[in-house]
């Protein structure tokens, strides 16, 4: 080898070195793309609104998950505890009509029978409180569905033995059940956080239903299905709610079944909108269905005029590179239709992290456990910022919240307002933001009026540890509000209880005007702003947010409220006007140790059970549940452990539910093929 030619080689390995050194730079920058600060709730959660996990609520209890979920998701939906089975219970507990009425029960003028099965609210009372402390919404899943559906449900004198009732019975039924289960939400003061119900879920898979014995095995013009829609929708008119509630249909293999579902969607709306469009369940495989198909989908439900979220997503795979790949194509396409206009407002990943995945023996999430992420968490990013460009980690955001691309981006700087009470002024309309009522109860709309001097125009400035402030109204315990912390141009503002989330905050902006300022929304990262609405100057134009555009209707000035011996002095807590009530500790349980309780779904050709695993005594570390394998044939489960003993199964617990504290419980499930009596004997220690 000549000297000129051992120099050309030493040249080429220094450049082949480089070459290796820098696709490692990139191999890394692309597998931590969170490294920047990027998550799935800066992201995702900004552009389209909602990033959601599923969730149980003894996951909620524990303080560490709550703070971790809190990192990627603004959205939860429960697993199994807000469905049909987990609300009327395994057997019925029947009060009276009076009974029921005094509970709040909605009872319709063609209810004609004595009695009604009381509903346990425990668990989704629960479940709200947590979210509203923690800024968090939910999706409600779900009112309508074959699979967990008591059987006694159907039957005369809610008797599980007895004949289907008629149509006109169950009509009554279906409109009690909803109303009731809706309005008991809506008239928690936690009801907020709810921004979406799966009204009906996966009709077109029913076979040999409850429903289906009543109403006819109809699938895309089931009648019962649009009833429940209109009951639905007619208790979000009543709340006022029909602008910043939507109501679903949601079902699985929808990539499969495209026109069934368009049919069906359409068939709902005849007459009246009702459904706002589809949710997609998304329990896919790298193997099927191809990233193609499943966006091909989704594009014919955006062009067929549905607003879409992805429901409960999940992907089975052959490993972390094949998930990586998979999940990154996936995204790539998705975001793609958002960011073309596609009308995509959540993402729900079915899961906090493989620990708790339904699907037994696979890792089809993008977290190992809570917290510790995968590298197809790094890929779902990278498909985001590659698309939309990097999170919002600060004030504003370059992503599209509403469909729309080159949103402009406010470039003041951040102003400061003292702590105090205020008037505020649209310096287009010189009309003063304003309560459009007389009292504070439950969600009022915001408007402009000519100024009066009423507590209604009165707003109370606090400003919070990071930059933002809060706009408490004089007329009581009540915020300034986006209605469901949504993203969208257009979404109604208000006020709602006070509770200081996200939704709840708001950052003053400069403006080329000394004493004149714009006011954007936390909830979109400042990407939008108050706006009255259309440019209009008549009292009583709504107060929205909108993209930011600089215009004189998003364009406020705040008076202060000097005339007001009681306000200027003092905050809203103490005016008295944000007591805190004394909450009444919940009663101890006694400790009666462990018991198993269970509900059956029969569909004829198949069947589910459902156990909840409750402990009324100390805390257990273990427990072990025992069934009859002659009362029942398990070909699957989820959230336990399948082993059999002589003539038993022997249930265990998986490591994430394994330990019960004093007065909570547990929930796994079990499937099986053919038959199944109305009795399992069944026993738990």
């Amino acid at each position: 080898m000549t000297k000129s030619m051992k120099k050309c080689y030493s040249v080429v390995a220094k450049i082949m070195l480089m070459l290796v050194l820098v696709c490692a730079i990139g191999l890394t920058c692309n597998v931590d793309a969170s490294a920047a600060g990027e998550t799935l709730l800066n992201t995702y959660g900004t552009t389209y609104g909602y990033s959601g996990t599923c969730i149980n609520l003894y996951q909620l209890r524990d303080a560490n998950t709550l703070a971790t979920l809190k990192k990627d998701y603004n959205s939860i939906t429960l697993e199994n505890e807000m469905k049909p089975d987990a609300l009327l219970g395994s057997s019925a507990r029947l009060i009276s009509v009076s009974q029921a009425k005094n509970q709040g029960y909605y009872i319709p003028d063609n209810y004609k029978e004595q009695y009604v099965p009381q509903i346990n609210f425990n668990t989704v009372d629960e479940v709200m409180k947590i979210c509203y402390q923690n800024g968090l919404k939910m999706r409600a899943h779900t009112l309508v569905w074959h699979s967990q559906t008591p059987s006694w449900f159907f039957r005369n004198g809610f008797n599980g033995g007895s004949g289907f009732v008629n149509t006109s019975t169950m009509d009554a039924r279906l409109e009690m059940y909803v109303k009731t289960v809706m309005n008991h939400v809506y008239t928690s003061q936690y009801g907020s956080v709810v921004y979406a119900w799966d009204v009906a879920n996966e009709i077109l898979h029913a076979q040999n239903s409850g429903w289906e014995a009543v109403y006819g095995s109809n699938k895309t013009n089931a009648s019962y299905v649009k009833k429940a829609f209109n009951y639905a929708y007619e208790t979000l008119e009543y709340f006022k709610l029909t602008d910043s509630v939507k109501l679903f249909y949601n079902d699985y293999n929808t990539y499969m079944e495209v026109n069934d579902v368009i049919t069906l969607v359409n068939y709902i709306n005849q007459g009246k909108k009702v459904c706002a469009g589809v949710g997609m369940q998304s329990h896919l495989g790298t193997n099927f269905p191809s990233v193609d198909y499943y966006t091909t989908a989704l594009k014919s439900f955006v062009n067929a005029g549905f607003e879409v979220q992805i429901t409960e997503l999940d992907i089975t795979n052959k490993g972390d590179t094949d998930l990586a790949n998979y999940a990154y194509s996936l995204f790539k396409n998705i975001n793609s239709i958002k960011k073309s206009g596609g009308k995509i407002t959540g993402v729900t990943w079915w899961g906090l992290s493989d620990q708790t995945t339904w699907i037994s023996n696979a890792a089809p999430l993008l977290f190992r456990t809570p917290g510790n992420a995968k590298p197809a968490y790094s890929k779902v990013i990278q498909a985001y910022t590659e698309v939309f460009g990097q999170g919002s980690t600060g004030g504003s955001t370059g992503g599209s919240t509403g469909g729309s691309t080159g949103t402009t981006t406010n470039p003041n700087q951040t102003a400061h307002i003292d702590d105090g009470w205020y008037y505020i002024k649209n310096t287009l309309s010189q009309k003063y933001l304003t309560v459009d009522a007389d009292n504070a109860d439950g969600w009022k709309n915001v408007v402009i009026k000519s100024g009066s001097g009423v507590d209604a125009q009165k707003w109370y400035v606090t400003n919070t540890s990071d930059g933002y402030i809060t706009l408490t109204n004089k007329l009581g315990n009540v915020m300034l509000d986006v209605a469901n912390g949504e993203t969208d141009d257009g979404t109604n503002v208000g006020i709602y209880s006070a509770y200081g989330g996200t939704a709840q905050q708001f950052v003053v902006k400069a403006t080329g005007t000394n004493g004149v300022y714009t006011i954007g929304t936390k909830c979109t990262s400042a990407a939008k702003y108050l706006d009255v609405y259309e440019k209009k100057t008549a009292d009583g134009t709504n107060v929205c947010q909108w993209s930011y555009n600089g215009g004189t209707n998003q364009q406020w000035v705040f008076e202060k409220v000097n005339n007001d011996s009681s306000s200027s002095t003092q905050t809203p807590e103490e005016s008295g006007s944000t007591e805190t009530p004394v909450e009444t500790p919940d009663p101890q349980p006694e400790a009666t140790g462990l018991s198993v309780s269970y509900s059956i779904n029969n569909w004829g050709s198949g069947y589910q059970v459902s156990f909840k695993v409750s402990n009324t005594g100390s805390t257990v570390n273990t427990w072990t549940v025992k069934v009859k394998k002659s009362d029942v044939t398990i070909s699957a489960s989820w959230n336990v452990n399948i082993d059999e003993q002589g003539d038993y199964y022997v249930i265990t617990p998986v490591e994430w539910n394994s330990t019960i504290a004093t007065g909570q419980s547990v929930e796994f499930g079990v499937q099986g093929n053919g038959s199944i009596g109305e009795t399992i004997e069944c026993s738990v220690n």
